[in-house]
């Protein structure tokens, strides 16, 4: 018993990091998902402005109801690869560690690969910590049209919609936009993983760490 009591200890410390980390991210999410939502009616009171996610429009418009419960299903898909970045903070490489942005070279499907655990869940916290900051940059967006009548990421969306269609316009600013965000916030995500043990373990789970 006196071997085990410290791992379980250790276990349920491991539980309630995790957890909190997860509650504060969903606490941050809400805030700036609502400041996007907000300014986002705000942006619409200009004239000739229209809603460029095609996914909160409806048949009269812009539908809040629409994108809350988007929203709230973002929450609902992006915690459990929070949780799986976290957990599997040990598996990641020292050598991704030191290169995160390098890391994004190899392109793959599936994170839970053997093949890929030990570049995974940086890539997942990283897209995870980059979601609230893409709708930052879209309530920003939404405020400068608000106050000037246009902003970057609209008349972007805009432009490629016109030359394409609204979905593929739509997908064609925020895809590379978020992808961006993800190099950019892997730093941090290194940082998040370290703090939870990633780098202390010394097995070598694939053959690719030594390439």
């Amino acid at each position: 018993m006196s071997k085990i009591g410290p791992k379980v200890a250790q276990g349920s410390s491991f539980t309630a990091r995790v957890v909190a980390c997860s509650l504060l991210y969903l606490a941050v999410y809400a805030v700036v998902s609502w400041a996007d939502l907000f300014t986002t009616k705000l942006a619409l009171q200009q004239p000739n402005t229209v809603e460029g996610n095609v996914y909160a429009v409806g048949d009269d418009g812009y539908s809040a109801s629409k994108a809350w419960t988007i929203t709230a299903f973002g929450a609902l898909f992006i915690l459990p690869f929070l949780v799986f970045g976290l957990a599997a903070a040990r598996r990641v490489s020292e050598r991704w560690l030191q290169h995160p942005i390098r890391s994004f070279g190899k392109f793959y499907i599936n994170p839970f690969s053997r093949k890929v655990i030990d570049r995974s869940p940086l890539h997942m916290l990283s897209f995870v910590l980059a979601f609230p900051l893409l709708r930052l940059l879209a309530a920003g967006n939404n405020w400068m049209i608000s106050e000037t009548g246009t902003g970057p990421l609209g008349w972007l969306v805009g432009q490629l919609s016109n030359a394409t269609n609204p979905t593929l316009g739509f997908w064609l600013v925020l895809g590379p936009l978020f992808y961006l965000l993800a190099f950019a916030c892997s730093p941090l995500a290194v940082f998040m993983l370290r703090k939870f043990g990633a780098g202390t373990s010394e097995v070598q789970l694939t053959p690719e760490l030594g390439q």
